[in-house]
């Protein structure tokens, strides 16, 4: 599980949101929505949320670990 919080602190918020965000341009062009723009800004704004919760959970996780192996 240590592996898991490391890899969530370390990764890049921006490239992972901007991922998400394109890959549901193309789903719902795809789909034909009408609204797909302001969908695929809504689909990833609430993916950015929860990145952004567990990047901050994993901040804290990786700070104890590191603390606690120095002691």
């Amino acid at each position: 599980m240590a592996n898991v919080w490391t890899y969530i602190d370390r990764m890049n918020l921006f490239g992972w949101v901007l991922g998400i965000f394109i890959a549901h341009v193309l789903l719902y062009v795809l789909l034909g929505t009408d609204t797909w723009l302001a969908t695929s800004l809504l689909a990833a704004s609430v993916y950015a949320v929860v990145l952004t919760v567990l990047k901050i959970v994993a901040k804290r996780y990786v700070e104890e670990d590191e603390k606690d192996r120095i002691n």
